[in-house]
């Protein structure tokens, strides 16, 4: 994975973390709507879990194209 791909995914990642954090139950945004709270948690997790999945794949598809070629 190019140094690019990784730090999209990184950002993504911290961004998405800090959503999840904010949806948790007992703060202010989640007694608001907590159905609607839920469902943004429920979907962040979910995409942490497939953004990571993303990253091991790509990490074990193909050598770091920022690598010196192998002698």
């Amino acid at each position: 994975m190019n140094v690019r791909t990784r730090n999209v995914l990184r950002a993504a990642e911290k961004a998405v973390g800090r959503l999840v954090e904010e949806c948790r139950k007992g703060t202010p945004l989640y007694a608001r709507s907590p159905k609607a709270i839920a469902q943004v948690s429920r979907t962040g997790k979910w995409l942490l879990n497939a953004t990571a999945a993303l990253s091991r794949e790509l990490s074990a598809a193909a050598p770091c194209a920022d690598a010196p070629p192998k002698s």
